[in-house]
């Protein structure tokens, strides 16, 4: 893990830190996935606190390359000295934690990464946030995440105080729990349903990711939600009986929560708060296909974390650009882009494209796999799924056709032309969108 986390420190030192720490965290990608192709069934033991399989190889290769794009975004912050080396540094310090958290191979620790990923997040919405709303996200982020990660603390102490053990394979653990046992499961997934998030704790959501810097959205949307999954993922697989025993409590939240979410996009009017619901629409349908317990929902789950993880950051990079373009995140100022700016367009359509799991996207192979696994335990499913398609359709082609065309707004200042490094970011985020769907087994073969 030092191999990883030293390289990411060094560019620091450097006069042109933010160009040494941008490609740097480039090239680390490039290599990771060169060296773990050929391993699509790996488990690699790093010592008695950490481990990589191949459910946490492709989380890893995904902080990597998405660290490099929130540094591409956040070029504004460079060129007009907000803190820049500050700025790399929270960055750094967030992904190292990210990167922690998902090789842990102890519960606590992984408990305690899973917290301190906080701090470096709530730094990134108050130091560099737009509004002073900021404070109110940054309250609502803290009040969900730590109030509901204190059962989960319980939980682990109560297993260690039966079993004298903190091993990340909990399938060795005695069971303490008889009777109370699914009492406690509920209390320990409470902290992953909340950092999902789970519709009725999402709440806290919207909120950080309207307040947050490019950087913060694309960091939450792309890795910080996929921590609650890793996490429900890890625990589904070793007690897959008492998962599957909450489908029917946790399926109806997760689905209608899907689609409330998605009604909610039609009528959102800020890009940031379109793109924030149309996640916790998303991971409504990932947290459905997990409680169904089966192996092609689990390896759908995951690939659907990765092309969320992708696609959501591609969206979020074109909303900041959008709005270094017209000085606004509105739907109604945000029109004619493609009059101006023939270029945009075209990765619009990709983002969009891949939100709404349209062909070639990797989103499309892992809506389908999902959509098999929630259909092969409930049958009622078969008319929610289509209007939950239809909805994220409905809402992703009004993002882009609201942006794209009519005529210009005269209400918002003259639009400036945006950074030139943009492209290169838009089309590294294409890039592994189109690419995936080529080859989805190297993220479906971890079972």
């Amino acid at each position: 893990m030092l191999m990883l986390i030293m390289p990411m420190i060094v560019p620091l030192l450097l006069p042109s830190f933010w160009m040494s720490s941008m490609f740097t965290f480039l090239f680390l990608s490039f290599m990771f996935t060169i060296k773990s192709m050929p391993m699509t069934m790996w488990s690699v033991s790093i010592n008695s606190f950490m481990f990589i399989d191949s459910m946490s190889g492709p989380l890893l290769l995904l902080i990597l390359w998405i660290t490099s794009m929130t540094l591409f975004a956040s070029s504004k912050v460079y060129s007009f000295n907000l803190s820049p080396k500050l700025f790399v540094l929270t960055i750094v310090t967030l992904a190292a934690i990210l990167l922690l958290s998902f090789t842990c191979n102890n519960v606590l620790s992984f408990y305690f990464m899973f917290e301190s990923s906080l701090f470096p997040t709530l730094f990134l919405i108050l130091l560099w946030g737009y509004q002073p709303e900021r404070l109110t996200a940054s309250f609502y982020f803290i009040l969900y995440t730590l109030t509901a990660s204190l059962p989960l603390l319980a939980m682990i102490a109560i297993l260690y105080f039966f079993n004298d053990s903190l091993s990340m394979n909990l399938s060795l653990w005695a069971s303490p729990f008889i009777s109370s046992f699914k009492f406690w499961w509920i209390l320990s997934i409470l902290a992953f349903l909340v950092k999902l998030p789970m519709f009725m704790f999402h709440l806290w959501l919207p909120k950080a990711h309207v307040e947050a810097p490019v950087a913060g959205s694309m960091f939450l949307a792309a890795v910080l939600l996929k921590l609650g999954t890793y996490g429900l993922l890890r625990l589904s697989f070793l007690f897959p009986a008492i998962n599957f025993s909450f489908f029917n409590t946790l399926y109806p939240v997760a689905i209608w929560g899907a689609l409330i979410t998605s009604m909610i996009c039609i009528r959102q009017t800020d890009m940031k708060s379109l793109i924030a619901y149309s996640s916790v629409g998303h991971m409504g349908i990932l947290l459905a296909s997990i409680m169904s317990s089966s192996c092609i929902g689990w390896q759908a789950s995951l690939l659907m974390m990765i092309a969320h993880g992708i696609s959501s950051s591609f969206l979020f990079s074109l909303a900041n650009s959008s709005y270094e373009i017209f000085h606004s995140r509105n739907l109604f100022l945000n029109k004619g882009m493609i009059t101006i700016f023939p270029f945009l367009p075209m990765w619009w359509f990709v983002a969009t494209l891949s939100n709404m799991a349209a062909p070639p996207s990797i989103n499309l192979v892992s809506e389908i796999s999902m959509f098999i696994s929630i259909l092969s335990i409930s049958s009622s499913a078969i008319i929610l799924l289509p209007i939950l398609s239809f909805l994220g359709a409905a809402y992703s082609l009004i993002l882009y056709s609201s942006t794209q065309h009519g005529p210009l707004s005269t209400s918002t200042t003259p639009p400036t032309l945006p950074n030139s490094s943009f492209n290169l970011m838009f089309l590294l985020h294409s890039i592994p969108v189109l690419m995936l769907s080529m080859h989805p087994s190297f993220i479906m073969t971890w079972i």
